[in-house]
């Protein structure tokens, strides 16, 4: 850091405030645009990392994960035009997954603005809200601190998201003397005791209560803190999609996930409910099935919506109680408040644990190869605080059914459904909690929109498990093109590459697994190799869902279509 009188690049001031903010560790692509800010990196070298990433894409989506699984923005710089375009997956991702993520851009210089310069965009239209929460340009290198403070302020505080800020390059290497900026503290609202009140008393009338959690801003204690007021309460507790671990799945009170495979058991369950809490949610197309199960715009359900950004809270569903807090002081608020009497709805709250546990016995799909078996198998040999990420696809669904999350901060994946999101996601889990270990979840599809991150793996010593569940096809296109348009196939075959093989060309560990007895041996080498693995999955593609088979979704729709016609 420099004090003021000490005259500073724009690249140098810029580095000071995130060493300030304790910034160590950045994902990057370089870019001519940025030259200055990569020469202060190199003079921040011993106090910051830079991970030297293959494409904008895998390099956003890491510090998307990263953010996710340290609570901290994750730090993403690329490089204009091309290099923004492709980062722009992850800002979409951590906008709809409500992650604490930074995008710096390269930009061209200040005097060829708006003349559609060489890689040139306007990044505040491109990434505005909703896109982002903010998108900024910094035309002058004084203001560095402020803008700096304000964008990593806006990101963590109330609903966190992802901030973009611009770059000129020519900014970045003018000097000037300014004082450097004070680290940044989260803003967040908090419940007032009224409405506690209000929450316990309406609560206190339900017959089938039930509450969801959801969304962003959630830390261990926070996590720790709403499962004791479940308990104290014997209040059943779902979770959104992909919000797995916010709620220890071995819980008495967790009832499953509101997935896109989700228990059909569950599903009216929440159809039955009398009273929901959600709690960081903002009940999506996803959670609520398509606005069904609780639907819009006056739910059946007496419904208390608890979330950290005002313009959620009645901006789809009106609930009869709003409460503006973050989700760390709500969930400290109720676990220090007195319980009401869970007795009325024991009963209602033990059957729904029952349904969810039924769930853990596997349906018999056939096939050579048991996925259930490999998601069980996977989750006896590795520890509790092993972190999951997962790609977006249907074989997702094995591992939404059959995981069961103890910890919370080990779930990645994408509520955006973006996907590519799995390979680099499980490098950037790794390089931030070398201690843990992580497996990584993907499709031969995604696997191949970014699977090129494996090489940076290798590069920076992560050793992620990465299990690649090859079926030769886009399996979640192909289960919906049969659903809807059966026997008219197009466009969802895919001829894959050996990923075995591929593993090795990078130099990472690589198994094939094609039945079920090879896997425990090939999970045990992967472990063993001490280095990235890919143990690729020769999955059946009748294997479309963890409840039916592709021809049984066929036969559904022939059987509708003929009655359709009659």
């Amino acid at each position: 850091m420099s004090k003021k009188g000490t005259p500073r690049t724009g690249g140098q001031i810029l580095v000071d405030q995130l060493l300030l903010n304790d910034v160590d560790t950045v994902f990057a692509v370089p870019g001519e645009s940025y030259l200055a800010a990569l020469d202060a990196l190199y003079g921040a070298r011993n106090r910051a990392r830079v991970i030297t990433c293959r494409q904008e894409g895998g390099a956003a989506f890491m510090a998307e994960a990263y953010g996710k699984v340290t609570g901290r923005p994750g730090i993403c710089f690329v490089t204009r035009g091309p290099g923004a375009c492709n980062a722009s997956i992850a800002v979409h991702t951590a906008m709809q997954d409500s992650t604490p993520m930074m995008l710096l851009v390269g930009q061209v210089a200040r005097k060829l603005l708006g003349r559609e310069a060489f890689q040139e965009i306007d990044y505040g239209r491109m990434f505005a809200p909703p896109m982002a929460k903010m998108a900024v340009q910094i035309d002058d290198p004084y203001r560095i601190p402020e803008i700096i403070h304000n964008a990593l302020t806006t990101a963590i505080s109330g609903r966190p998201g992802p901030v973009v800020v611009a770059l000129p390059e020519d900014m970045l290497v003018e000097e000037c003397t300014v004082v450097d900026g004070k680290p940044v503290q989260a803003v967040q609202p908090h419940a007032a005791l009224e409405q506690l009140t209000e929450v316990l008393e309406a609560l206190a009338k339900a017959a089938r209560p039930m509450m969801i959690l959801g969304g962003g801003g959630w830390d261990p204690e926070a996590c720790a803190n709403i499962a004791k007021f479940a308990s104290d309460n014997c209040l059943p507790t779902a979770v959104s999609f992909r919000r797995q671990d916010l709620f220890d799945n071995q819980n008495d009170f967790y009832i499953g996930d509101l997935s896109s495979g989700v228990d059909p058991a569950l599903v009216q369950r929440v159809k039955d409910s009398d009273f929901l809490l959600v709690v960081g949610a903002r009940l999506g197309e996803m959670t609520t099935k398509g606005y069904t199960t609780i639907m819009p715009p006056v739910p059946k359900q007496r419904l208390v919506h608890v979330y950290a950004d005002a313009h959620e809270l009645g901006k789809v569903f009106q609930p009869d109680i709003a409460i503006l807090s973050g989700m760390s002081s709500f969930a400290q608020q109720v676990s220090e408040l007195d319980p009401v009497d869970g007795n009325i709805w024991v009963t209602w709250a033990k059957a729904a644990r029952k349904d969810y546990l039924k769930t853990q016995d596997p349906d018999d799909l056939g096939g050579e190869l048991d996925l259930a078996f490999v998601v069980k198998h996977l989750q006896e040999a590795l520890a509790q605080d092993t972190i999951v990420t997962v790609d977006a696809g249907n074989f997702s669904g094995w591992v939404h059914r059959f995981w069961r999350f103890r910890k919370s901060r080990t779930e990645l994946g994408p509520t955006a459904g973006a996907m590519g999101y799995g390979v680099p996601a499980g490098v950037a889990a790794q390089i931030a909690c070398p201690d843990q270990s992580v497996v990584s979840f993907v499709g031969d599809g995604g696997f191949l929109m970014t699977g090129q991150e494996l090489a940076t793996a290798l590069q920076h010593g992560a050793a992620p498990i990465i299990l690649v569940f090859n079926n030769s096809m886009y399996g979640t296109i192909r289960m919906n093109q049969e659903r809807e348009y059966p026997d008219r196939v197009i466009a969802t075959d895919l001829t894959n590459p050996d990923f075995t093989a591929l593993a090795h060309a990078y130099g990472a560990h690589g198994e094939r697994v094609e039945r079920t007895e090879e896997f425990a041996p090939a999970l045990k080498r992967a472990q063993a190799s001490g280095k990235a693995a890919v143990i690729e999955l020769i999955v059946d593609p009748e294997q479309i869902t963890t409840r039916a088979t592709l021809s049984q979704i066929r036969g559904a729709a022939r059987t509708r279509t003929e009655l359709g016609s009659q």
